[in-house]
């Protein structure tokens, strides 16, 4: 990529700028045209580098409930598995892990019912000795910003424990949204138009004044509402190529302490308390990214150090069968 390209990634990633002008704001920060800057965004879309932009909201405040759901599953029935997995619209993430338990996946839908019934149903339909739902108990940390840094070449994920604001999207309460609330995050969890007003665009599809989306986007975010407003990024393409879910088990009374220890490392993005199940001790769930297999190595000996836990795996990621932003109100 160009300098002006990673330049533009840090700035939208972390801070997309929720004006009526967002490009022109970035283009004043890089000290190039807003022409420019739209060109490059368009041209790291169309290389697939940039996923989507637009907002992650948080489901509980919208009133849904989410999980992750890990899987053994033999290895003749993985593409079947995959392809029943992937149509079901309230799975964002997919992904194959290098374990017995291969396959994981996050699930979002109205209620808790709705997700035991569904695990239940392919339990059965590919006949699974073992598949489980591992609901979040503690969010210590979601959060990630992949930082191109030009100075060396380097990539690396810049961001510590976000503390405060992390626990208050974990105690956000459901809203009563009105319906022009509602279609605004239709709007929103969808892709924002690349172009000078995109918020304008918005405006005239439903029937909102721009500077009362701009207002309500601001005050979702600051309430933890929406979790992210930005680009979401293609790490493997951007020099991210070792991923991998690093799990530990702790007693009960050590959790609070390590998770917001493992939170600190900037190359954690995810760091959940969850229950453990029937051959599945783990309770300490990370989310690491990694340039190579030798520094997630060093990376994870370095955490089991500092946290000591009983156990500890690592789920190296091996494919990504899905990845999307959750849709609501569908």
């Amino acid at each position: 990529m160009e300098k002006i390209q990673k330049q533009i990634l840090n700035i939208i990633q972390r801070n997309f700028p929720v004006e009526a002008a967002p490009y022109q704001i970035v283009a004043e920060q890089i000290g190039v045209t807003q022409e420019k800057i739209i060109a490059n965004v368009i041209q790291l879309k169309q290389a697939g580098i940039i996923r989507r932009i637009g907002a992650n909201f948080n489901p509980a405040a919208l009133g849904y409930t989410s999980t992750l759901i890990g899987a053994k599953v033999p290895a003749e029935k993985v593409d079947d598995f995959v392809a029943a997995v992937n149509s079901l619209p309230g799975v964002s993430h997919n992904y194959g892990r290098e374990h017995e338990f291969n396959i994981w996946f996050t699930l979002t839908m109205a209620d808790e019912d709705s997700i035991n019934q569904t695990i239940a149903q392919l339990k059965q339909d590919f006949n699974l000795t073992t598949i489980f739902s591992l609901p979040a108990k503690k969010l210590f940390k979601i959060r990630v910003d992949f930082d191109l840094d030009e100075d060396n070449g380097d990539a690396s994920v810049k961001s510590n424990y976000p503390g405060q604001k992390q626990e208050q999207e974990q105690n956000q309460e459901q809203l009563n949204l009105s319906d022009k609330q509602i279609a605004l995050v239709r709007q929103l969890q969808g892709d924002l138009p690349i172009t000078a007003e995109p918020f304008e665009l918005i405006s005239n599809k439903i029937g909102i004044a721009q500077t009362e989306i701009l207002q309500q986007i601001k005050q979702w975010k600051a309430a933890g509402v929406i979790r992210r407003f930005g680009a979401g990024i293609r790490h493997q393409l951007t020099g991210f190529s070792t991923n991998a879910m690093v799990v530990f088990s702790l007693p009960e009374e050590r959790i609070d302490a390590a998770g917001k220890l493992l939170a600190n490392y900037q190359q954690v993005s995810h760091c959940y308390q969850r229950p453990s199940a029937p051959g599945w001790p783990y309770n300490l769930f990370a989310m690491t990214h990694c340039r190579n297999p030798q520094q997630l190595q060093n990376l994870v000996q370095q955490m089991v150090r500092q946290i000591e836990p009983e156990q500890y795996d690592v789920l190296l990621s091996t494919t990504e069968y899905k990845k999307t932003n959750v849709k609501f109100f569908i």
